[in-house]
């Protein structure tokens, strides 16, 4: 019996090194940005096995040291409007924050810093806190060139979707961040209208929430720039119709080798990704 249990894990092992390997070599050059994933993506016990909350310090840098063209960030506002990079609707969700409340209900100094908490065995791996948008973009401003960055648009409440908008661009006009390399993306179209108002030139992106064909209609009927879905919700028809409409096509998510090779065939855009590692060994 040891002796097969021997054989199988050898065998799985070469099986997997192989389909590596295949993987690895069927895109090479394909045209499409690769970014990080809200950083290097989410907690995952295995495939890769990732211990970094998203939005982290630690989870950003590991993402562009890795390869990545560039990150999406999920971007809330406190209550005294600073932008701040957290993913979950309640800090409840992710950090030591004991009620669940919203980001926006509360002044950034009760925010910036709280540790994030991932549970066994991811705590064991790191001591990351909530960071805000200006510290990323201290970071980037170290960059030979800034990185790309989609900006996930995260609000609750729609009569700060004005303020929102304008604060975030104020924080991204203070680092002259170029609009060439930025993103906007929200289901809501109201609050990218509201993106429109303060930045004219703004390229702004509806996200699905898995409904293609109503996303299409409004981003046709609104004159949006784009498109985002999860790779696992959209057809290869689906963004190739989006292309021919001159729309910036973006798909998200993706661990495995067949996951990403995928989405990487659909040929689209840019690929929001949850391994980089795995994909720029793909591309290169």
């Amino acid at each position: 019996m040891p002796k097969l249990v021997l054989l199988l894990a050898v065998l799985g092992v070469l099986i997997y090194m192989g389909l590596s390997f295949y993987y690895a070599s069927k895109h090479k050059g394909a045209d499409v940005l690769l970014l990080g994933h809200a950083g290097s993506g989410f907690f995952s016990p295995l495939n890769p096995f990732n211990p970094l909350p998203p939005n982290s310090r630690a989870s950003i840098m590991k993402a562009m040291e890795n390869g990545a063209d560039g990150l999406e960030v999920d971007v809330q506002l406190s209550k005294d409007g600073v932008p701040v990079l957290y993913h979950d609707v309640t800090l409840a969700s992710m950090t030591v924050w004991p009620e669940p409340d919203t980001i926006d209900n509360l002044p950034a100094s009760a925010v910036v810093g709280l540790a994030y908490k991932g549970g066994f065995p991811y705590d064991l791996f790191h001591d990351e806190k909530i960071i805000t948008l200006e510290e990323l973009l201290q970071l980037f401003s170290t960059y030979p060139e800034p990185p790309y960055l989609h900006i996930d648009l995260r609000n609750h409440d729609a009569s700060r979707h004005a303020y929102y908008a304008q604060t975030l661009m104020d924080m991204l006009r203070k680092y002259n961040y170029p609009l060439q390399k930025l993103a906007f993306i929200s289901p809501n179209a109201d609050f990218l209208e509201a993106f429109r108002e303060v930045e004219p030139e703004a390229v702004l992106v509806i996200d699905t929430g898995g409904n293609y064909e109503q996303a299409m209609q409004t981003i046709l009927a609104r004159g949006f720039q784009g498109i985002c879905a999860n790779g696992r919700n959209v057809s290869p028809e689906q963004v190739q119709q989006a292309k021919q409409e001159g729309l910036l096509v973006v798909l998200f998510g993706g661990k495995s080798n067949a996951r990403i090779s995928k989405m990487i065939a659909m040929e689209p855009d840019v690929i929001q990704v949850d391994d980089v590692v795995t994909m720029r060994r793909m591309l290169d």
